[in-house]
């Protein structure tokens, strides 16, 4: 591989987008460092990190896929939507709480985009967006944590 191609691969990785992935991040990794247990936290938002760099991979087919079934029938459509608006009130009277979770998932979906804009595969877009989403909970972990800043 030549200096010039090597130049031309790592100038394509959104590093601005990536460096927002890893400042949101690591607010939930100083958030969870707070914690009564704070390497449960840390372990949970790792799981959660992995589970959506893999969700994002094919955001949209299992999705299409969920809503096709849920309603299916008019039963199912009403319990889905009962479900929904008891989700929205929980959620608008924690919105303090959830936040952060909003937080993360549009850098996740504006990390997503901007690396498949890049024409970047499938296997190093997962490794990019779990690589960064780890950095940036252990570094919120470790300056809430070790230093409690």
């Amino acid at each position: 591989m030549t200096p010039q191609m090597l130049t031309l691969r790592i100038r394509r990785i959104p590093w601005a987008v990536l460096c927002l992935m890893l400042a949101a991040y690591t607010v939930l990794g100083h958030t969870l460092a707070q914690l009564d247990h704070p390497r449960w936290g840390l372990m949970i938002g790792s799981l959660i990190a992995l589970s959506l760099a893999l969700i994002f991979l094919h955001p949209l087919t299992g999705l299409g896929r969920i809503i096709h079934n849920r309603f299916q029938s008019d039963t199912l459509a009403f319990c889905s939507l009962i479900l929904l608006a008891g989700f929205v009130s929980v959620l608008l009277n924690w919105f303090k709480l959830f936040l952060p979770f909003f937080m993360i998932f549009a850098c996740e979906a504006l990390a997503r985009i901007d690396l498949k804009t890049a024409r970047m595969s499938e296997v190093s877009t997962c490794l990019l967006l779990t690589s960064f989403s780890w950095a940036g909970l252990f570094l919120g972990w470790f300056a809430g944590g070790v230093y409690r800043i």
